[in-house]
């Protein structure tokens, strides 16, 4: 296995098992992503677009129908449990018990790793210091908000030192404050630059902290680059223009200013790479015009290159 690539995925699909009312569903299309270490990659994408399934591969709870998957060099599908050992996850689903403190939470996570109890007092130290919960061991956990609940779930995934850390929607049902509070919090732990992480999200701004981005759509890898880099292939910037018949005005700009767009709720976004004369487009299509924006590319407007859809605003964790 290359030494630059620390997770492998190659060809792989898998499709959910139907019935006779509901047919098979087939969540993921023979993506091929390969990671490096010390790498934080972001998988993008809506509800059913692939990324949670992907990730259940990823930390052995699903095995894939077709295709194979490496990490560390060792095979999930032959020796899982070596592809166990490499990782922490934090779930979107909370994995804490309320009702026990956060130092007890910790306590109980350490002996399913057979540490001692002088070792299991140092680690849970340092990782609540890691975390910045020192002063909050002693409190339970349905008492802590739930930015402070989220810190705990990174502790615990980080008890065993794991090489990958893989993060399924971790700022789901935060506020703004916490999800911010808990992305300055993974990028200290990063600084060292030993930890790989692998994060999936619905959320622009949290893909946009990634070194790379790769966009999943009904199942398929539609692109995987710096997310920058992808904004930059969409030009300089980004002119949307609100009407009553898009479609109309797409084809006319098209054939006066050979210019092309797309139309996304009604509107009309046209990538802009060369000097383009926004009088001109005024003075041509004025009365057709309820409303003129002009933008950088976001990554909003690189999903709906790719898929002809939005990503924010038309889909609900």
């Amino acid at each position: 296995m290359d030494p630059q690539v620390l997770i492998s995925i190659s060809k792989l699909s898998h499709t959910y098992a139907g019935t006779r009312r509901n047919p098979g569903r087939e969540a993921l299309k023979g993506v091929d992503l390969d990671i490096a270490p010390g790498e934080m990659l972001a998988l993008l994408g809506p509800n059913g677009s692939g990324k949670s399934t992907l990730l259940r591969v990823l930390t052995t709870a699903l095995v894939p129908t077709v295709g194979a998957v490496r990490v560390g060099g060792a095979s999930l599908q032959q020796d899982p449990a070596a592809v166990r050992r490499q990782l922490g996850v934090v779930f979107q689903k909370p994995a804490l018990d309320g009702k026990m403190t956060v130092g007890e939470n910790l306590w109980a996570s350490g002996l399913l790793y057979g540490m001692g109890r002088a070792l299991l007092r140092d680690r849970s130290r340092q990782l609540l210091q890691a975390v910045d919960l020192a002063d909050r061991v002693d409190e339970r956990v349905d008492s802590l908000s739930g930015g402070m609940s989220r810190r705990v779930e990174l502790a615990k995934a980080l008890w065993p030192e794991p090489a990958i850390l893989m993060l399924d929607e971790p700022t789901a049902g935060l506020d703004p404050v916490a999800r911010q509070e808990f992305w300055r919090l993974l990028e200290t732990l990063r600084d060292g630059g030993r930890l790989t992480v692998v994060v999936s999200t619905h959320l622009l701004d949290e893909a946009d902290r990634a070194d790379r981005v790769a966009i999943l759509h009904e199942g398929q890898m539609l692109v995987c680059d710096d997310p920058k880099a992808l904004q930059r292939q969409l030009g300089r910037e980004i002119l949307t223009l609100s009407c009553d018949d898009a479609e109309t005005l797409k084809g006319e700009i098209n054939r006066t200013m050979g210019l092309e767009g797309i139309v996304v709720d009604q509107a009309l976004r046209i990538p802009l790479d060369g000097d383009v004369s926004l009088d001109e487009v005024l003075r041509l299509f004025r009365p057709k015009i309820r409303s003129l924006t002009i933008a950088h590319p976001s990554l909003d407007d690189v999903f709906i290159r790719h898929t002809g859809e939005r990503l924010s605003g038309g889909f609900t964790i």
